[in-house]
């Protein structure tokens, strides 16, 4: 099951999976799966919403799902599984869905993974909340052709994606094509463009009419001039953000401020009036100057801001997606570089200060770097959250008590145990793809078919058996990072990486909370481990005949 919700960190942005409630319910009572199907068709609800606004536990999905479950009874089908993506969008590709990638996954072997309950295809309101990009559409289409028949319910009605032509694939690439070539057109003109509320302008209305993101916010634009401002003066990312947060004021959706929340605004050229397309700068062909848009904007009189202090600001920022169309300096990282990871706890140490909030700070805490008149304290742990005072340790004796914890959590759990690799589902599928791809590909070569004729076929085929290995190779990396604790014993700590080392922590421990020292206590005090809260990480087992459930490692 999928379930990426953090109880540390709550986010209205997750994904999740479960067997549908009454189903559940059902099974409670003693149960089976064939008896609850019954001769009908299994499916999966699947529910979406871009932008969760609503208060309470998603309740935007949570509607989605009543109303599938009520539409796949009219076609003889029934919800047994719920797959959903809170607040995400499906319109960019840089944006993964979790739970729609693995529906599709599970829909390809007709099966959901860990239950082994049966799925044919899935139900939802409207196609859009499951595709809208190309890929995203030819996925689930193949889904579909390889449990074979698969069923796919939009709203009331029942739509043929497995007999479908390429209309609906060549229609989904037509509005994305459609989209940005619009897009440019708008740019160039420097109209408006369509999009979520922007801090310091007004949204769309209907009572008065306004367009969204043409009007200032009156009460909103000064702030955004003081974070210009400050950030031009060389104030940093992190104290701007602290500085918003102290006076109480919001995000355009009403959250608190990230230091990612303030840089994205800053370095929006809109507020100049400029806007970027494609990675850079719109300018007009004829005099290569920036196209001001048609939209209010900072006045250099009243404001005292400018495109130039822009440009500065833009000398400083590294970051590939947040810069904006500006030339990089020589030596910045490159797109697909990795940051790695050089402290052995870093990243699973959480600060347990009060931060200005009065709420328990739980921000990740990062090795440094000991410098100067600190360098003979060593290295330290410390948290970076801007509205925290911060929370330190000195890196040497929480790495020494926390791994002596682990390595004996591992003997007293893993000693002993013996490797044991689950199969992977899909291996005969994949054979039997690849043994149809043979047979395709021999009657062209005797003659009996003309390439033409099967060209669409091979290329389906060619798609679905990439995908499967992909699929594959997944499985075996996830069942090696399993079986990496079995067998265990104490001399192979020594053995492995610090990244192998990482590895293992994370299949052991969630979190590590760094307890504050008590008032009273010197700062120069012995290392007291009792102020470090382990959270174990909980094991998956068999529950009731069926697989998935959760309990704790005693």
């Amino acid at each position: 099951m999928i379930d990426t919700r953090n109880s540390l960190r709550p986010s209205r942005a997750f994904s999740r999976s479960c067997i549908a409630p009454p189903l559940q319910a059902w099974l409670d009572r003693g149960g089976t799966v064939e008896g609850w199907l019954n001769g009908r068709t299994p499916l999966i609800s699947y529910a979406r919403i871009s932008a969760d606004r609503l208060t309470g536990d998603a309740i935007g999905v949570g509607r989605q799902h009543r109303n599938n479950t009520r539409n796949a009874e009219l076609h003889g089908c029934v919800v047994v599984m719920h797959y959903e993506d809170n607040n995400l969008t499906a319109a960019k590709r840089e944006v993964i869905r979790p739970a729609f990638r693995q529906m599709c996954t599970d829909i390809t072997h007709g099966r959901e993974e860990e239950t082994g309950i049966p799925v044919r295809g899935c139900v939802a309101v409207e196609k859009e909340r499951v595709y809208r990009l190309p890929r995203d559409f030819i996925a689930l289409q193949d889904a579909l052709v390889m449990v074979g028949d698969g069923v796919f319910i939009e709203d009331k009605a029942i739509l043929d994606l497995v007999n479908d032509d390429g209309i609906g694939e060549r229609e989904v690439k037509k509005v994305g094509t459609r989209t940005a070539r619009n897009a440019a057109d708008r740019a160039e003109e420097g109209r408006i463009y369509g999009a979520p509320r922007r801090f310091g302008w007004l949204g769309a209305s209907k009572d008065p009419v306004r367009v969204g993101n043409k009007h200032k916010d009156l009460e909103e634009w000064p702030h955004l001039i003081d974070m210009i401002k400050a950030r031009y003066a060389g104030r940093s990312w992190r104290g701007i953000t602290a500085d918003m947060n102290k006076k109480k004021v919001t995000t355009a959706r009403g959250g608190s401020w990230s230091e990612q929340a303030v840089k994205g605004l800053v370095t929006n050229p809109a507020w100049w009036g400029g806007r970027v397309l494609n990675g850079k700068i719109v300018t007009d062909p004829r005099t290569g100057e920036p196209v001001i848009g048609d939209w209010e904007h900072a006045d250099e009189e009243i404001d005292g801001v400018t495109y130039e202090m822009w440009k500065c600001i833009m000398t400083g920022v590294q970051a590939n997606r947040l810069h904006r169309g500006m030339k990089q300096a020589e030596g910045a990282r490159s797109e697909g570089e990795l940051r790695t990871r050089t402290y052995l706890f870093s990243g699973y140490l959480r600060c347990g200060r009060l931060n200005d909030f009065e709420e328990v700070c739980c921000s990740q805490l990062s090795g440094n770097k000991a410098t100067g008149r600190n360098a003979k304290y060593g290295d330290y742990y410390r948290c970076g959250d801007a509205n925290c005072k911060g929370i330190g340790r000195r890196v040497a004796p929480v790495d020494e008590y926390l791994e002596g914890l682990v390595l004996a959590y591992l003997d007293r759990h893993f000693a002993g145990t013996k490797s044991r690799t689950i199969p992977w589902r899909g291996k005969a599928k994949l054979a039997h793809l690849c043994k149809q791809r043979r047979d395709v590909e021999d009657s062209v070569t005797s003659g009996e078919a003309h390439w033409s004729d099967v060209q669409g076929l091979l290329t389906r085929l060619n798609r679905n058996i990439e995908t499967l290995e992909q699929e594959e190779t997944d499985h075996l990396m996830a069942e090696a990072r399993r079986n990496l604790l079995r067998g265990w014993k104490r001399e192979k700590w020594d053995r492995l990486e610090l990244e192998e080392k990482r590895a293992v922590i994370g299949q052991v421990i969630t979190s590590v909370v760094i307890v504050p020292i008590p008032e009273g206590v010197s700062d120069k005090a012995p290392f007291d481990p009792a102020l470090l809260k382990v959270s174990w990480r909980e094991k998956r087992t068999a529950v009731s005949g069926l697989p998935g459930r959760r309990a704790v490692i005693a």
